[in-house]
């Protein structure tokens, strides 16, 4: 007999069946992808022409990538958390907190600077486990608990790093952050990599099958026999190690860690993840749109600031596109307003084209 209050099986498949994770039609412009890419050559070309100084040859574009790279790790990272309807508000603060432990490692205790890195990415790593720990046992939600964890984590790097925060790391590790092979940086030869990585666990696994639809209807994915606990740890571990990621490379980049170094990563990274096309409620979005979003916001910012724009208003114009990319994916997600679903609808009817249906 069955569970009086149990969802029936046809209903499950029903409901799976209706899912499409990987779709990439829900806009006109045959793919949010593609409307990446024409903004991405838009804001180069645009830049190019309007700042002088902003592109002075493939080697200058490509080092420009150091200024903002670091948003993209935490990107990365911040996806999977999304991609399941929740939300990390600790990301910032997790980056800051692994900088500063890794330097008093090194500074304080003389352990070996790479040993030390090892720690900070476990460290990171245990962090993001204490996020989802709290959601799952204590039942919070993740936008209070992850709240909460920053507050907390933001707190104790301001503790360890004390009055004088370590500075002057090896030259070996410094070239994480501003070293390059040839033309290409040290940093984007580690984001490349794991962008791949990243891209084949979402699209080509039975993981990220599973995390699309716990994001789409965690209950259907409950009934349909997916370890939800499972799939959420996973997210938030990964979010605490790609923001640990983003904390050793800023500490190189700028040879000294602070614990409030991290703080401009959480609105820039978020605004990524949104404008990729990933959906604030979950469940939808790719990661080459996250990908695109990262390099196209990335030298957004720097070309503004190379025309001569005050860091006050690129926070703005990024909070700006954070509205906007979150208005037009509610305005064509079944789950957001829908309206412009609705729209494109009745346009495409015979009656409002004046053709014969097939």
């Amino acid at each position: 007999m069955s569970r009086p209050d149990a969802i029936p099986a046809s209903a499950v498949r029903s409901e799976a069946n209706t899912v499409k994770p990987f779709n990439r039609r829900h806009f006109p412009l045959d793919g949010w992808e593609m409307t990446l890419v024409v903004l991405l050559v838009l804001v180069l070309v645009g830049f190019s022409w309007a700042a002088p100084g902003f592109y002075d040859g493939m080697p200058d574009l490509l080092s420009m990538a150091e200024n903002f790279l670091p948003f993209g790790f935490v990107a990365l990272g911040l996806s999977l958390v999304i991609f399941t309807g929740g939300i990390d508000l600790s990301v910032s603060t997790t980056a800051s907190l692994t900088a500063v432990v890794v330097a008093q490692l090194w500074h304080g205790f003389g352990m070996n600077i790479w040993v030390a890195a090892g720690i900070g990415l476990l460290l990171g790593a245990l962090l993001g486990a204490i996020n989802v720990l709290v959601i799952i046992r204590l039942k919070i939600e993740p936008l209070i608990a992850t709240l909460a964890t920053s507050f907390i984590y933001g707190s104790i790097a301001t503790a360890v790093a004390g009055n004088a925060p370590p500075s002057g790391f090896p030259d070996a590790f410094n070239a994480l952050g501003g070293g390059a092979l040839g033309i290409l940086p040290y940093q984007l030869l580690l984001f490349v990599p794991l962008c791949l990585g990243f891209w084949l666990l979402v699209a080509r696994s039975a993981y990220g099958r599973k995390l699309v639809m716990v994001g789409y209807n965690r209950e259907v994915a409950l009934y349909s026999g997916i370890r939800v606990e499972r799939i959420l740890v996973v997210a938030y571990v990964l979010s605490g190690v790609m923001a640990a990621v983003a904390g050793l490379v800023l500490a190189a980049y700028y040879s000294a860690a602070r614990p409030d170094m991290g703080d401009p990563l959480l609105l820039a990274t978020l605004t990524m993840v949104v404008l990729g096309g990933v959906s604030i409620f979950g469940g939808e979005g790719t990661m080459l749109g996250v990908i695109l979003a990262v390099f196209i916001l990335g030298f957004l910012r720097q070309g503004m600031m190379i025309a001569g724009f005050s860091d006050m208003v690129t926070t703005m114009v990024t909070g700006a596109i954070l509205i906007t990319s979150i208005a037009v994916k509610n305005l064509f997600n079944k789950r957001g307003t829908g309206l412009g679903n609705q729209l494109w609808a009745l346009l495409r009817r015979p009656e409002a084209t004046g053709s014969e249906p097939e």
